[in-house]
């Protein structure tokens, strides 16, 4: 079960990536689109160091375009994801992207062939609810047609197509060949936006000239989470379901709960966490409901 193991350990790094975005956001960097540059930076550091440190297998030309354009679309669920946070409240939207395990879950049948047996489909169920209900703060227009829903849709679709690429692969190639390309396709349209739009280039210099040491410190941070999640996430790519690693992608929710509720008690200043009797409950039953879920199908 090391793809459970490494899953986790994915998310727990993703959910200290979205805490860092939170302590960066109005704090020292004002526009989240340079987040989303500074994001795409991140791979490119993951495959210098992969390129200096191991000698890089040729996997075919099909297969380094396929994984490459994988990285790539990336960029186009960032900004639906984003389109559907200008279109609608963060409560609305962040609860939609469990659409992307109920995707994942009918494309790894289709084309992967992969079955789960009840107890997993069982245990797929309950952490796709709790994962809804931990990040649900009101359930009001949530599944409304708006907008942002079809957003998200996209977004979601895209992240479950993505996960069925790098599946497709990392079963048959060399894990750190596969990711070397994948980085490089991930960074490949943050050098086209800084390259080619002077909009992004200059956004991105003037916010990132402004940091002092603490936001340069924070964003350090922010890379060596965003690498230990690329890192471990493709990990567990090699022995696990691809739809139980992308349902799990909930457990995320559960760490940053966790993360922001640390620095609650103990960094006020920084991070407050809500905490009201009806939020706690409501965090609580879908925690359960979650290691219950994780329970069925370990």
């Amino acid at each position: 079960m090391d793809w459970l193991i490494f899953t986790l350990i994915a998310r727990a790094f993703w959910a200290g990536s979205n805490i860092v975005d939170k302590l960066l956001i109005g704090r020292y960097i004002k526009n989240p689109y340079v987040l989303t540059l500074f994001a795409g930076i991140t791979p490119l550091i993951i495959s210098i160091f992969i390129f200096l440190s191991h000698k890089l297998e040729w996997i075919g030309l099909a297969p380094t375009i396929v994984i490459i354009l994988a990285g790539i679309i990336q960029i186009i669920g960032v900004f639906a994801f984003y389109k559907a946070l200008s279109k609608e409240e963060v409560s609305r939207v962040i609860p939609l992207f469990q659409l992307t395990p109920v995707l994942v879950l009918i494309l790894s049948g289709v084309f992967l062939k992969e079955i789960l047996t009840v107890r997993q489909y069982f245990g797929f169920v309950l952490i796709l609810l709790g994962g809804f209900f931990i990040a649900l703060k009101r359930i009001e227009g949530v599944f409304k047609l708006r907008e942002a829903f079809w957003w998200m849709v996209l977004s979601s679709s895209v992240y479950a197509v993505q996960a069925i690429m790098i599946k497709s692969l990392y079963i048959k190639y060399s894990f750190l060949s596969l990711t070397f390309y994948i980085c490089i396709g991930i960074f490949i349209p943050t050098f086209a936006l800084l390259t080619f739009s002077n909009k992004s280039r200059d956004g991105f210099i003037k916010e990132f000239s402004k940091l002092n040491i603490t936001g340069w410190l924070i964003v350090s941070l922010g890379v060596i989470f965003i690498a230990g999640a690329y890192l471990t996430g493709f990990w567990a790519f090699r022995t696990g379901s691809a739809s139980l690693i992308s349902v799990l992608r909930g457990f995320q929710s559960i760490f940053v709960f966790i993360f922001s509720l640390v620095l609650s008690i103990w960094l006020p200043k920084i991070l407050k966490e809500e905490l009201a009797g009806r939020i706690l409950l409501t965090k609580i039953v879908a925690i359960s409901l979650m290691l219950a879920g994780l329970f069925f199908i370990a």
